[in-house]
This record gives structure tokens, C-alpha cells and sequence, in this order.
């Protein structure tokens, strides 16, 4: 039974539950306290209760008072948010939210960061005066926070409304649906993040788990980053999903560790009960075909050890991190690892090295390592047209929209596992499946001769691949299945700049889901 001491707190200790205004009944069910015992409205005090410089209050003030540019000439704003961040234990993001809350700026120009006139009156005072001020200081700024926002667009996130496609094409029941997943692309997640889907789409099945594949990209405007972690933190939550959350490996050191900070900061902001893991490098041994990729970068990436190295690294942080010292990693390869023995081990992508050293690593810490690979029957190569034919693939379309034994994508699983046997020497591995799914109209990155033939890309085809998908139970013959499968994806979104049609909704604008019983490519557009 919870003490009526613990339901009298719950105000503030779930400023940094719920972002948003919380229903009664789901806070005293999760807390174990009657309803009546709640208010009707929790207010917004997570900027404010999460930082604890600010509860420590307008005593600490007095040092925040002026702040004078480093000779470096980096930022005096970003260089106080660090400092504050390290001083006090506290995420960067928290730390930039408080700031605005507290009105701290560089307000004459000179890269003096200064206190609002009404934020300086309340700290000119000490001891005992000063915890009543802090008190009231945060409070304060928490009913601004809850009526206004902050200034800068971090303001409570909206009522929690779930968003789901409209159709009137209906798959009925998903199979296994605590083991799969849904990819979030990079259009939904910084276009449209108010609409996460909650659920399967053409379904009335919710979802219990994303793969997201990025905290946010450098190219993306940072003011809208906030509100997305906002959003899909609303959307977690309240559906208890779990969250797979990408950090990029690349060439480019500098962005990648600033790609890295940002992904700590979100994963905090989910709380590590909603992390299933951090997948360090998303398919990294085709970097070598991409172009504008130097052969310098290439033997860096894997013969001078840096992929290892930034999966070190990331793994020391979260150890230093509360409460990820245990999360899973991964790194999720394509198909194209299968072509070693058991893993590719060429110059260009040392897999098979950086897989045993990735097993050694986690055998000495916390952290399981698991196997992913993206399989996308889509793209098979040994796709072909119907023999004496120039445009129709009955034959491979048979076997790449099943999920029954001697089908592609069961089949790719089946050899996977038999190298992870050969590689680990046991059956035990976990083994997630990043990403699969159909693309309607064709993907601009479709090659060979698959592009002749209409049907492959049909409305038709993506019907019979997602609905096989929900309706598959995981299992494969003589190996155990997944352990986890993600569909790829949400929305339609682009490749390096490429288009591709793997959304199961078109776009950021559309309130149908793509798939209709009439369905037609005008839905698409």
C-alpha cells in the first residue's frame, strides 16, 4: 500500500513522468494511490524539477550572475550549459530548458550571460531565504511554463491524442506483437511528431515498440528539437513502448560525438525502462559503395579500428550514465555480411573482426550484445523475371511476400543464425531484425529487373507483404525466429536523398493510411 506521504508527492514526481497533462486514473494506477487523491491536472514541472541547480535554487544564483566568454570563442551560453551539465549531474537539455526558464541570456551582447530583472530579485538573499526563494522560483516558472511555454517552444507538450491513419481496409489480429516493432523514418520523426502512430496501422493492435534511427540530424533546424523529443516521449509513455535508438558512425568524428551527446540526452528524457537498446552504426559495411566516401575513410573506419573504438567509447558513457550501465548494444548489418565465412572479412568491411571484438567487450561489462541485420526481400538479388516473359515475376514475388519455410526473408533469418552459431559457438545469441518492408510505388533505389515488372511494386504486393508480416508468428523451421522484427516503415521518406515509398502512411500531410480497400497510386502522390 502507498503511504499518503508518497501520494502527496506525486505532483512533483510526476512533472518528470508525465510532460503533459496526465489523466488521474492512469497516475494512481501506476502509483498505487486512489484516485480521488490526485489533482485533476499535474503541472508542468519538469524542466524545473529534473535540474537540480535550479531547486537548489536562487542560492546558486549568486555564482550563475556573470558569466564571461572563454577565450576559445565557443559559445558563452553553450559553454555554461556544459559546465552546469557536469556540475550538476543533469543532462544537457535539461540544463538549456532551465535556462530558459530562468531567462538567463546574453543579453547585452558582449558575451555576458546575465539574469531577467524579476529572476535577479528573487535570489539577492541567503540561507533560509534562499530555499523559500527557490521554492517559489520554481513554482513559479512551472505555472508560467504550464500557461505559456518557455519561451523558446518547450512549452507542455498537447494532450495526448493518438494518432492513427484511417482505413477501410482492416488486417484483423497481430501475431507476436510484443516482438515487433515499428521503424520511425526521419520525415515522421522531425516533420510530423505529433503523429507517431500509436498503432498498427489498418489494425486496431497498438504498438509496443519504435526503432528510431537518430536523436536528431545535424541538418534538421534545432528548434524543433525539443518539441519532437517532446512528442515521442508522450508517445512512449503513454503506450509503454520500448525504443530503439540509433547513433551514427561516420568518418566525421566531430559530428558524430555531437550525434552522440544528443542521443544521451534522449535517452534520459525516455528513461531507461523504455530503452531496448543503442545500435551503434546502421549498415556500415556498404560505406565502402557509397560515394563521396574516401578510401582513407574506408581503411580508418575498420582497419584503423575507429568503428570499435566509438562502440568502446559508447559503451564506457553509458556505464557513467544512471541506470544504462546494462542496456543491449548493436550494430545492424545488411544482407551483405552473409557473404563470408561465416561474416564478410574483406578491407572494406572487417565484420567478422569487429563482431568477435564486440562479443569480447561486452563479455567483460553489463552490456549484451545483440545481432541485428536489415532484410528486405525487395532488394533480393536473385529476384528474376518469369522465364520467356520481359514484365511479369510471378515467381519471385511467391517467395518474397511469404514468411513460411523456404521463403526469403525465413530463410535469410535461417542462415543468419546458423553463422551466428559458427561465429559464437552456441544457439543463444539474440538476434533483432532492424528493419524489412515493401516499397508501393517502386523505390528509386530499385536496380535490375525488377523494375520492369509491374506488379512487384504494386499496391497489391505491399498489401500481401504487410499483412503476411502481422500475421506471422516468427517462427522458422530447425532454428528459433527472431527475437525481434521492426517493419520499415511509418511514413515515406528519402535514402541519401533518394526516394523511397516504404511508408505505410504517404506523408506527413495524409490522414489515410496507404493502404485502402480500392487503393490506388494517387494516394501515394
Amino acid at each position: 500500500m502507498v503511504s499518503t506521504d508518497n501520494c502527496a508527492r506525486l505532483t512533483p514526481l510526476l512533472a518528470r513522468d508525465a510532460y503533459s497533462i496526465a489523466k488521474p486514473v492512469r497516475l494512481s494506477q501506476r502509483n498505487g494511490c486512489a484516485g480521488t487523491s490526485l489533482p485533476r491536472k499535474v503541472i508542468y514541472l519538469k524542466d524545473v524539477q529534473n535540474l537540480r541547480v535550479c531547486l537548489a535554487g536562487c542560492a546558486t544564483c549568486a555564482s550563475m550572475s556573470r558569466i564571461p566568454r572563454q577565450s576559445s570563442g565557443q559559445d558563452s551560453k553553450t559553454l555554461l550549459i556544459k559546465r552546469l551539465s557536469s556540475q550538476y549531474g543533469c543532462s544537457e537539455v535539461e540544463v538549456e530548458r532551465s535556462l530558459s526558464v530562468f531567462q538567463l541570456a546574453d543579453r547585452s551582447g558582449d558575451g555576458t550571460i546575465q539574469r531577467e530583472v524579476w529572476v535577479r530579485s528573487f535570489c539577492q538573499c541567503s540561507g533560509l531565504c534562499a530555499c523559500m526563494a527557490a521554492l517559489c522560483c520554481a513554482v513559479a516558472a512551472s505555472i508560467f511554463i504550464y500557461v505559456a511555454g518557455d519561451g523558446a517552444g518547450n512549452g507542455p507538450a498537447p494532450a495526448a491524442v493518438a494518432y492513427k491513419c484511417t482505413s477501410d481496409l482492416y488486417f484483423g489480429r497481430v501475431l507476436k506483437p510484443e516482438q515487433k516493432g515499428l521503424a520511425i523514418d526521419d520525415t515522421t520523426f522531425h516533420e510530423c511528431g505529433h503523429a507517431i502512430p500509436r498503432m498498427w496501422p489498418n489494425t486496431q493492435a497498438p504498438l509496443t515498440s519504435l526503432r528510431l534511427f537518430k536523436a536528431w540530424d545535424k541538418a534538421w533546424p534545432d528548434g524543433g528539437r525539443v518539441e519532437a523529443w517532446s512528442q515521442l516521449e508522450v508517445v512512449v509513455r503513454e503506450g509503454q513502448m520500448q525504443v530503439l535508438v540509433g547513433t551514427q558512425v561516420t568518418c566525421d568524428e566531430q559530428d558524430d560525438d555531437r550525434d552522440w551527446r544528443l542521443v544521451k540526452q534522449l535517452v534520459q528524457v525516455l528513461g531507461r525502462q523504455h530503452v531496448m537498446g543503442i545500435a551503434v552504426g546502421n549498415e556500415l559495411e556498404l560505406l565502402q559503395f557509397k560515394e563521396n566516401v574516401s578510401t582513407e575513410c574506408i581503411q580508418r573506419m575498420w582497419k584503423g579500428g575507429y568503428f570499435l573504438r566509438k562502440l568502446s567509447e559508447r559503451a564506457a558513457d553509458l556505464d557513467h550514465l544512471d541506470g544504462f550501465d546494462n542496456v543491449p548494444l548493436t550494430s545492424v548489418f545488411g544482407g551483405y555480411i552473409l557473404s563470408g565465412s561465416p561474416f564478410v572479412e574483406t578491407p572494406g568491411a572487417m565484420v567478422q573482426t569487429f563482431l568477435r571484438e564486440a562479443l569480447k567487450m561486452c563479455a567483460t561489462s553489463r552490456h549484451q550484445w545483440v545481432f541485428a541485420l536489415n532484410i528486405y526481400p525487395y532488394f533480393a538479388t536473385n529476384n528474376v523475371l518469369d522465364p520467356g516473359t520481359t514484365d511479369q515475376c510471378t515467381g519471385s514475388l511467391q517467395s518474397d511476400l511469404c514468411f513460411s519455410k523456404g521463403c526469403n526473408l525465413p530463410s535469410t533469418i535461417q542462415l543468419m543464425r546458423q553463422k551466428m552459431s559458427l561465429l559464437v559457438g552456441s544457439t543463444d545469441s539474440l538476434l533483432w531484425i532492424g528493419e524489412t518492408g515493401w516499397s508501393s510505388p517502386q523505390a528509386a533505389t530499385l536496380t535490375g529487373a525488377m523494375t520492369s515488372c509491374p506488379a512487384f511494386s504494386s499496391t497489391h504486393s505491399l498489401k500481401r507483404y504487410y499483412s503476411n508480416f502481422l500475421k506471422w508468428t516468427l517462427d522458422i523451421p530447425d532454428v528459433a525466429g527472431p527475437d525481434h522484427i521492426f517493419y520499415f516503415t511509418a511514413r515515406d521518406s528519402g535514402n541519401f536523398g533518394v526516394g523511397e515509398h516504404f511508408g505505410l502512411v504517404a506523408n506527413c500531410n495524409s490522414q489515410k493510411c496507404k493502404l485502402q480497400s480500392n487503393s490506388s497510386e494517387e494516394l501515394f502522390v
